[in-house]
């Protein structure tokens, strides 16, 4: 220990250590494990709900193969494979998602109450159906 850190212990300073420091210099993309299978992009903090767990069953997920994040985090996401993006957003902004991400197998719904409309949830499994296919 030097002389500064003995100082600052004698004084009751605590001093810390920052985890990831790169996120301090812009640095703060959001990397998704291969493992992920699925990206719920939702304002709503709608992942407790009886449809999303439904959902979840439905396609055997565990908690490590699906990432939900709102639309200001959508923007740092990187990855290196295809999940498939469940969009729960107004029209605006689930357009700019498709812009960014047009090779991606996705699914656009304006809310969650439209989720139980049966042409929404045909478009639902008939998307998750191709997307799961191929990986």
């Amino acid at each position: 220990m030097n002389r500064r850190d003995l100082l600052l212990q004698a004084m009751g300073v605590t001093q810390w250590q920052l985890v990831k420091p790169q996120v301090l210099k812009g640095d703060a993309q959001i990397r998704l494990d291969q493992a992920v299978k699925l990206v719920v992009i939702c304002e709503e903090e709608q992942q407790k709900s009886s449809l999303f767990q439904d959902l979840l069953f439905a396609l055997s997920l565990q908690s490590n193969e699906f990432y939900w994040v709102n639309y200001e985090q959508f923007h740092r996401i990187r990855f290196e494979h295809k999940p498939f993006f469940l969009v729960v957003e107004a029209e605006e902004q689930a357009v700019r998602i498709q812009e960014k991400y047009a090779n991606q197998p996705q699914l656009h719904v304006e809310n969650w109450a439209e989720l139980l409309k049966p042409e929404s949830k045909r478009k639902l499994w008939k998307g998750l159906d191709m997307a799961f296919k191929y990986q």
